[in-house]
């Protein structure tokens, strides 16, 4: 007799409610047709009563048990289905429900969902918001499944959701049905935890910028504001400002490279293009390793030049970088143990990041060293002396740049101008460059064209020649352990289980079989990727003396290797001849990331080097110390401040990473003041 609220979803604090439906009929007075049933609740249950209209105008309503509300994952929802005609669909269990992930591409369509019973409804779960799915339902009568309906639908992040089947209301045919989906509780917001930071961003930045603006307009000010504090000191301000002629745009860009890994690495908040793309494709985390190896190659290029200058033996170079390559390789392997709760011996693996990073290092470092001679126009940029350093004050590591040492004479450098030398080592100018570098480029060719014959001429057990698919569902799950084609078969064919053994396509393709994406014949094609770093070295060093030739060069070289990268791929991001993907590292890949690559060092170049208008710090500093930052990050991983245990959702994950983020930057710019580098 009392009256309910009806909103839906509200909580009804009872037991055995009575309840009565009635409706209001505009063209009388009062109510009619009344609809009484029993609720039968439980403590925490839910119920959905479904209200139609026969056709004499009575109400014929059905009360659907639904059982507790689930709580799905992250990037999850729940799904109940339900049917209003009992009588023609009395087993629950006869019901079929299909799906098909939009997102899932090549995948195997209709693949059955599994619905549980759940009191009245069949509950099944979808594990991928991120894109839209294909449902369909159908009913098996005399032994066939006979179709009822199907649409597509998108679900939210841990939204929890009614699929009702019910008889259609645009069709005349008793037998033609249609399928609605209604929220019963709303998933969470997708986009807040992204337009937040990016709006805080933006407000940091402006006020940067007013600080800035206001230091340089207004000299004065600064001086008013120290005197208040009492900490003005004229003679400090008499001391002259040491100008550098470092090039910080080479500092920028590893910084932000080493800051956008370091985030990747805390989830970037589990947002699906934040990371790796689940195999053909491009995500955000795919950019930052590329970027992170063609400053290696900018600094293959800064680093020996600076010794051979010095007159430096090439052997005595050679012997450095295979000690360099040694270390960066053990310290991956040292890396690679950093699981939770022990690494497993006959699992541990063997490639990894550095290892890949030292590896290709090294391949451009030999080259450099037996083909290259000391290049002109190295110590002058805009009439002004660039800052040579020695070995014993470089850091130069992982795409690290030079840093100053005052130790070295003068008189080392005053007779060293463009187009002479006065060392035993020869010289080169920017015009001559193609001629020394033409057995490179044979090589990245032979390079090319081995990775290119093993990808696509190698036959393997049980797949199809030339297989570049993830293998699990997808091509329609023809080829299910063939995961990585050509590349996958030869690292498993080396390593054995000692590979990683969660790849990408894992969780979207459903594959069983390890695969990793440092693998051999992937590094064989990242060495490409730092050799292009290696070219944009050259340019810098060859054109000091025009910053408008070196931004032009650096703009065609973008250009042309993204015209390379769009040709292969067909324009496509998950086609073409050669599909981009980051776990083969394909050619594809390797040109429309160096374009990037080339693109983002020139506009900070212009920036920064050019016209001054940023210095490019917190990430000038963090560019200083990338190893010290990647190989703590990983370590302390699991240790507070960087990382605690928060709510999976993305929102708290968001600011995990951020946080995590922020604070090594920090360390970065702590050591940066500090003038501490750590090198190997």
């Amino acid at each position: 007799s009392s009256g309910i609220n009806a909103e839906y979803g509200e909580p009804v604090n009872a037991t055995n409610y009575v309840l009565t439906l009635e409706r209001n009929r505009p063209d009388l007075v009062g109510y009619q047709h009344p609809f009484n049933s029993n609720l039968d609740l439980e403590e925490g249950d839910n119920a959905m009563i479904i209200v139609d209209e026969s056709s004499n105008d009575v109400l014929i309503g059905t009360v659907i048990h639904s059982g507790q509300t689930p709580t799905p994952g992250l990037d999850q929802a729940v799904v109940s289905m339900c049917r209003t005609d009992e009588t023609k669909f009395a087993v629950l269990e006869n019901f079929r429900v299909l799906g098909s992930n939009r997102r899932c591409q090549g995948c195997k369509k209709n693949l059955d969902m599994k619905p549980e019973v759940v009191k009245d409804t069949l509950r099944f779960l979808i594990d991928d918001t991120n894109g839209d799915w294909d449902i369909s339902v159908s009913y098996l009568e005399n032994g066939v499944y006979r179709p009822l309906c199907s649409n597509t639908f998108s679900f939210g992040d841990g939204g929890v959701y009614n699929l009702i089947v019910k008889q259609s209301e645009t069709s005349d045919a008793a037998n033609s049905y249609q399928c609605y989906l209604k929220t019963q509780e709303a998933p969470s917001d997708f986009w807040l935890p992204i337009w937040l930071p990016i709006l805080l961003l933006i407000i940091l930045i402006l006020i940067i910028i007013a600080i800035v603006t206001v230091d340089r307009r207004y000299p004065r000010l600064k001086e008013e504001v120290l005197k208040l504090l009492g900490k003005w000191d004229p003679e400090e301000e008499k001391v002259e400002p040491k100008v550098s002629t470092r090039l910080n745009s080479l500092d920028t860009f590893r910084g932000l490279a080493i800051t956008t890994m370091i985030f990747v690495n805390f989830g970037g908040g589990k947002y699906y293009f934040m990371e790796h793309a689940a195999w053909h494709g491009l995500a955000v985390a795919d950019f930052v390793f590329p970027w992170f190896m063609f400053m290696v190659g900018v600094s293959v290029v800064l680093s020996i030049q600076s010794q051979l200058k010095r007159n430096v033996a090439k052997k005595l170079i050679l012997k450095k970088v295979t000690i360099r390559f040694i270390k960066l390789f053990l310290i991956g392997i040292f890396l690679n143990t950093a699981i939770g709760g022990g690494v497993e011996l006959t699992q541990w693996r063997i490639p990894g990041v550095l290892q890949r990073i030292g590896f290709t290092f090294f391949v451009c470092a030999v080259l450099e060293v037996l083909f290259i001679p000391r290049l002109t126009a190295v110590d002058s940029f805009g009439g002004e002396r660039l800052s040579v350093p020695i070995d014993d004050n470089e850091y130069n590591e992982c795409g690290k740049f030079l840093n100053d040492n005052p130790d070295i004479p003068e008189k080392k450098m005053s007779s060293w101008r463009f187009g002479h030398t006065t060392g035993e080592q020869p010289a080169c100018t920017g015009k001559s460059l193609l001629f020394h570098t033409w057995p490179q480029w044979v090589i990245m060719s032979l390079f090319t064209g081995l990775w290119c014959a093993i990808t696509y001429a190698m036959p393997i057990p049980g797949c199809p020649t030339g297989y570049l698919g993830p293998g699990g569902l997808a091509d329609n799950a023809l080829y299910p352990n063939c995961t990585g084609g050509a590349a996958g078969y030869v690292d498993r064919l080396l390593f054995g289980p000692n590979m990683y053994q969660h790849p990408t396509c894992k969780e979207l393709y459903k594959t069983t079989l390890a695969y990793d994406p440092e693998g051999l014949l992937g590094s064989l094609m990242a060495i490409l990727t730092v050799y292009s770093g290696v070219l944009a070295g050259h340019i810098i060093v060859t054109n000091k003396s025009s910053r408008v030739a070196t931004l032009t060069k650096l703009l065609i070289m973008a250009g042309v290797t993204l015209v390379i990268g769009v040709v292969l791929c067909k324009g496509s991001l998950t086609g073409g001849w050669v599909p981009i993907n980051k776990n083969l590292w394909t050619v594809s890949f390797v040109m429309v990331t160096s374009s990037s690559a080339f693109l983002i060092l020139a506009l900070l170049y212009f920036l920064i080097d050019f016209k001054g208008w940023c210095c490019g710090s917190p990430f000038r500093s963090a560019g200083k110390n990338p190893l010290f930052l990647y190989v703590g990050s990983y370590i302390l991983y699991n240790y507070f401040p960087f990382n605690w245990a928060t709510a999976q959702t993305h929102c708290a994950l968001m600011t995990q990473a951020i946080v995590g983020t922020v604070m090594w930057i920090l360390v970065g710019v702590y050591l940066d003041c500090k003038k501490k580098y750590y090198k190997i």
